[in-house]
């Protein structure tokens, strides 16, 4: 009789749980959506499963649903613009990446009411009902040269750090002398007491057996090929499953990574800079010791 007078708490106590995570879902797709203007050529490069758990995570952290809107990499601003209008009538904002700026303009032009932000556009004007959130460069540079630091670091405590632990900067293009100075002092920051050696892809290069840390901002395969034991920093949104296993750390400042502080910049619409986002590739870093101060120097 006892296990009988219990059943109807349980069946009562099972139907609210239901009915909770019921009204809880109801709620949560019944909010505005934030649309992610995407091409499938982008999501080939980022790892379409490492894209929809980085979406179903965004999901969960606005608790509102996101869409990402895929369209074909040579879109007119016309199509770019239909396609999103097509994905939801009254989105809670669209982000656009920079290689859709046209139509994200577009976009805007006809949806007015819609927060509209572009991953891009540093050192342009955003014109009217756009905002342009660009990479935070010195934050990034700051902490790649603690980062580059504390990796470069040689085993032997007497060992010189500037004859015995180099540091590279691979750069797609010349870095101002400022952002040089940013890089080296968050490097010496961490210790570091040499000169980084800061070439381009078109560089003239020797190869170099005390190089210890490459930090890549592009394309550097012959570099990595002629210093094999080097530890590499890489900026890219490459998915870190097809990465080199040279790489130990990368900086992602794709709108995925940045998503969720660029949809808050959005609503604001203030244009801004946002910093990468920084990760230490699971299993490349033995140390716990070492794992512990990239972490800290990254954040």
């Amino acid at each position: 009789m006892a296990k009988l007078r219990k059943t109807p708490k349980k069946i009562f106590a099972a139907a609210a749980v239901t009915l909770m995570f019921f009204i809880v879902g109801l709620a949560f797709y019944n909010r505005q959506p934030v649309l992610i203007i995407s091409d499938r050529q982008f999501n080939l490069i980022y790892g379409e499963q490492r894209a929809l758990i980085t979406r179903l995570v965004t999901q969960a952290r606005l608790f509102r649903p996101v869409k990402q809107v895929l369209i074909g990499e040579k879109a007119g601003a016309d199509l770019v613009s239909l396609a999103a209008q097509s994905a939801a009538k009254a989105p809670y904002c669209a982000l656009f990446p920079y290689r859709y700026y046209e139509g994200a303009v577009y976009y805007a032009r006809e949806m007015p009411h819609i927060p509209v932000a572009v991953l891009g556009g540093a050192g342009q004007k955003a014109p009217d009902g756009v905002i342009f959130i660009t990479t935070d460069v010195e934050t990034d540079l700051y902490r790649a040269g603690r980062c580059a630091a504390i990796l470069a670091q040689p085993a032997a405590d007497d060992a010189p750090a500037e004859t015995k632990s180099r540091i590279m900067v691979l750069q797609r293009k010349t870095l101002a002398e400022d952002q040089r100075q940013i890089f080296l002092q968050g490097a010496q920051d961490e210790g570091f007491t040499g000169i980084p050696t800061y070439l381009t892809p078109n560089s003239n290069y020797r190869p170099d057996e005390e190089t210890a840390v490459i930090v890549m901002f592009g394309n550097g395969t012959r570099f990595l090929e002629d210093n094999e034991d080097a530890l590499v920093i890489l900026f890219s949104w490459m998915d870190p499953e097809i990465i080199s296993s040279w790489v130990k750390m990368v900086f992602d400042d794709s709108l995925w990574a940045l998503a969720i502080p660029a949809v808050e910049m959005a609503r604001k619409g203030e244009n801004g800079v946002l910093p990468s986002q920084p990760r230490l590739l699971d299993g490349r870093i033995e140390s716990r010791e070492l794992r512990r101060r990239l972490k800290k120097a990254a954040q």
